[in-house]
């Protein structure tokens, strides 16, 4: 069945759906269809409730009022497990792997293939893992623990995972947010590929091109109530993007013309201890932003860790003209290198600590011989929740209670609000809302504004045109090539990423 059948029978038809957390209404009186062989796109700001509506569909959350149906009767979805036995399978950007098992024990995790005398089918298990991720061109052993796998690969097997069910109704919740160009685009083949099939598919993205590319209809909420459903790819985005955020966002990335400083980063030889960033010199002048391209492994990310003191490093760092200690993150910090990781949920978050906590950890003026000043935090915890748009009722809630944009706004805030001298933003925009990176992207111009130097590693090539002044492209651990940003085209990147070479020596 092609996606462009419909039938008249829904496959799934959501009424009048609530769910409400402490001082939050989640969604309020939602209606959702979808059908057979359609990808139905959720779209909305951070918080808006695109996120529990796809786990109440998973049955990770219970609705409190409103009724679902699939395939026209009405039921009760009390767990995951009774949504898998439905065909209800959900691949979400908060994983949800064991990290002790091995890649094909996860990816078969709770369906092990058994023998007829009911022992694992080991063979078959690895056989099998091989085969999904083959599929996803992913090249990586099956007996090893997931736990030591990459951010992407660790999201590329909880794809498998999903891939290699039986689903009638596939939901990508921010499925492709940690994910290359190229894993995205292979993933995007194997969601038309299952479409086509005849399952329905409902994706969650704040990656406009990805929507437009797949899904035919977009169902729009905004503060948890369904605002309108509107077909694709016939809306223009710049409406679809009126609905989500209730108004015009203008020029959307903001970038301004900043007279460039005096240097403010410099780097001599600057390598990873493990060899996955090669001795890389650059300089970083104030005022200006520095993007930073390449594939996962090319060595970028590397290059943002070294910076933020998180892996062990070696060569020369110098901010203001000052050495700068790179030996762990506080040491970073001190020296003027505010740096915001790629991997938020293990890096950068206190997951049993409040929203209030999780911003001023790192605010160490808050002190008084040892005393935490709680008047000042709370005050200085209030303005930055106004100033970074963070949607929550307390601050004193904890930070996993925020949608996952608004835990980003937390760990973006906590560090602009220190005003460095350098900022290192790893994947800043990854999971949130198109209003949340227009104003990420505002508040880098305002730091460059201020003096700073900002240095972005972005997967998202259109991103990194978009705020960057000059672009370098990683490919084996070192520059291979080096762009200014205006006018430049995303295929002259992706060449240098793919192959390591500039398209004039590719021709040559």
């Amino acid at each position: 069945m092609s996606g462009a059948e419909r039938v008249a029978q829904p496959l799934v038809r959501l009424r009048g759906i609530d769910k409400s957390f402490p001082g939050v209404r989640a969604l309020d009186g939602v209606d959702l269809t979808i059908m057979p062989g359609e990808v139905h796109a959720l779209t909305g700001e951070n918080g808006s409730g695109k996120s529990t509506l796809a786990k109440v569909l998973a049955g990770v959350v219970q609705p409190d009022g409103g009724t679902i149906e699939i395939d026209g009767t009405r039921c009760t979805i009390a767990s995951p497990a009774a949504a898998l036995k439905r065909g209800i399978v959900l691949i979400s950007q908060e994983l949800t792997l064991a990290p002790t098992l091995s890649v094909a024990e996860n990816v078969y995790l709770g369906r092990l293939p058994r023998t007829r005398l009911g022992f694992v089918d080991w063979r078959a298990v690895h056989r099998h893992a091989r085969d999904v991720l083959d599929r996803l061109d992913v090249h990586v052993d099956t007996r090893r623990p997931v736990g030591e796998l990459s951010v992407e690969l660790q999201q590329e097997v909880e794809i498998a995972r999903a891939m290699s069910s039986p689903a009638r109704l596939l939901i990508l919740d921010e499925a492709t947010s940690s994910l290359s160009e190229a894993a995205t685009t292979r993933l995007l083949q194997l969601v038309k590929q299952r479409r086509d099939e005849g399952v329905a598919v409902v994706t969650i993205s704040h990656r406009m091109p990805e929507l437009y590319e797949v899904a035919s209809i977009a169902t729009v909420l905004r503060d948890g109530k369904r605002v309108d459903s509107v077909p694709l790819p016939q809306t223009p985005e710049q409406q679809l993007v009126r609905l989500m955020v209730g108004r015009e966002l203008g020029d959307y990335y903001g970038k301004r013309e900043i007279a460039r400083g005096e240097v403010v980063l410099e780097l001599e030889n600057l390598a990873s201890n493990d060899g996955k960033l090669k001795p890389t010199s650059l300089r970083l002048r104030r005022g200006e932003i520095l993007g930073i391209a390449g594939l996962v492994g090319s060595g970028k990310a590397e290059l943002a860790h070294a910076l933020g003191g998180a892996i062990p490093s070696s060569g020369s760092v110098r901010v203001a003209g000052r050495e700068v200690s790179l030996r762990d993150p506080r040491a970073a910090l001190a020296g003027g290198i505010g740096f915001v990781p790629d991997d938020r949920k293990r890096a950068a978050l206190l997951p049993t600590r409040s929203v209030a906590e999780n911003f001023s950890i790192a605010w160490g003026d808050l002190s008084r011989g040892g005393l935490l000043d709680v008047r000042a935090e709370r005050r200085r915890v209030r303005e930055a929740i106004d100033r970074y748009g963070v949607v929550t009722a307390s601050s004193q809630h904890l930070i996993t209670t925020l949608s996952g944009g608004n835990q980003q706004k937390v760990v973006l805030g906590r560090v602009f609000a220190l005003g460095p001298d350098v900022l290192v933003l790893g994947e800043p925009t990854r999971g949130i809302d198109v209003g949340a990176k227009a104003e990420v992207y505002r508040l880098m111009q305002e730091a460059t504004e201020a003096g700073a130097g900002v240095l972005v590693v972005s997967s998202e090539l259109p991103e990194l045109l978009g705020i960057a002044d000059r672009i370098l492209v990683f490919f084996g651990g070192e520059v291979r090539a080096e762009f200014d940003a205006n006018g430049l085209e995303e295929e002259a990147i992706a060449h240098v990423a793919v192959s390591g070479q500039p398209l004039e020596q590719q021709a040559a």
